[in-house]
């Protein structure tokens, strides 16, 4: 089946909603333009947070749950009140990272393969929640690495309906989250690039099912500013460290979002540790000043951008302390800052 084919059919099985249309930013007519969606809100909300908490997360203390009991135990409440004790204005939290195992329902995932969602609708409490602190939500999604799933999937075979459970699965998440879901951040776009000829226009038309003003962004690698396609709304901007500076346009003139670890891995130099893991639990991880935090957010509030810094997080949801702490005084720093901006103001009025 070629690519023409495989779009034409899977056009015909799919609801009018997840199809590309005006109201998904996309014009009518064959030379067809993408209109990107208004990347205020998330820029407007200041910087996050993101925690990678996926089915190898580890607890602080004993043997790990099952990745289902995990999610049934999360504490929705204490870990909204460590993300407001932070100062983030919207969190980036993983549906799924790895093995592929989502923390929420998803009909078209057990259509695939059985057993890999869960029956709590995590993200759907969290959204809900995090609303009423006015904060928003990202959710991070990735294809999927595991065997089982990569062939189950069609990816691990390079098969078109890889493209298709992907539109299918996304879509579906999206009309359930509707306005709740400010933005994806799909990652690995160079490997779903890898797996044959993508439809982008249509897997960004499925990514806006439920809210044609949802942000779309797809990684291109850590550090990479080219785009794997032009079907997107903002760089996603995967970061090591602290050391990134943006001082050129993005490809194609993509608004600057960073998502920045700071806690590189000293046998890789351009990788990070993201999440703790048996194999990590035990070691030291000291966070960085938070004068150097607010440098890296300030520089990209300069052009027009906003971040989200990664905290290593335990399974019950808890942040590490030190990363919930050099938070905790940046944004008393924002704070004191935007105090002695407003009292300025006033002087001069």
């Amino acid at each position: 089946m070629n690519r023409r084919t495989f779009i034409r059919n899977t056009a015909a099985l799919l609801p009018a909603a997840w199809l590309p249309s005006a109201a998904h930013g996309f014009a009518s007519g064959p030379d067809t333009k993408y209109r990107r969606a208004d990347f205020a809100p998330l820029r407007d909300s200041g910087y996050g947070i993101g925690v990678h908490w996926i089915a190898r997360t580890m607890p602080r203390h004993g043997e790990p749950l099952s990745f289902a009991e995990a999610v049934r135990r999360f504490d929705v409440e204490a870990f909204v009140q460590c993300v407001k004790e932070t100062g983030a204005g919207h969190v980036l939290f993983t549906v799924n990272h790895g093995v592929y195992h989502l923390c929420c329902p998803n009909p078209e995932v057990d259509r695939v393969l059985p057993g890999r969602t869960a029956e709590r609708d995590l993200p759907m409490e969290l959204a809900d929640a995090l609303l009423r602190h006015n904060i928003r939500l990202i959710l991070y999604y990735s294809p999927g690495w595991d065997t089982d799933w990569k062939k189950a999937s069609g990816m691990a075979a390079g098969q078109p309906r890889f493209f298709d459970t992907w539109i299918r699965i996304v879509a579906w998440m999206g009309e359930h989250y509707g306005k709740k879901l400010v933005a994806w951040w799909f990652d690995d776009g160079s490997k779903i690039r890898a797996a044959g000829q993508p439809p982008w226009k249509e897997m960004t038309a499925a990514a806006k099912a439920g809210f044609a003003d949802r942000l779309v962004c797809y990684n291109a690698g850590i550090e990479q500013t080219q785009s794997v396609t032009r079907y997107q709304d903002y760089w996603a901007g995967e970061c090591v460290r602290l050391n990134y500076i943006p001082r050129e346009p993005t490809a194609d003139g993509l608004p600057w979002y960073g998502f920045v670890s700071w806690h590189g891995d000293s046998r890789k130099p351009r990788c990070a540790h993201w999440y703790l893991t048996a194999e990590n639990l035990a070691f030291d991880w000291p966070a960085p000043p938070a004068q150097s935090v607010l440098d890296f957010y300030r520089g990209f509030r300069r052009v027009g951008g906003t971040v989200a810094f990664n905290l290593l997080c335990y399974q019950d949801g808890s942040i590490y302390d030190s990363d919930l702490a050099v938070m905790k005084a940046v944004k008393q720093q924002v704070g004191s800052q935007t105090s002695l901006e407003s009292k300025k103001k006033v002087c001069r009025a």
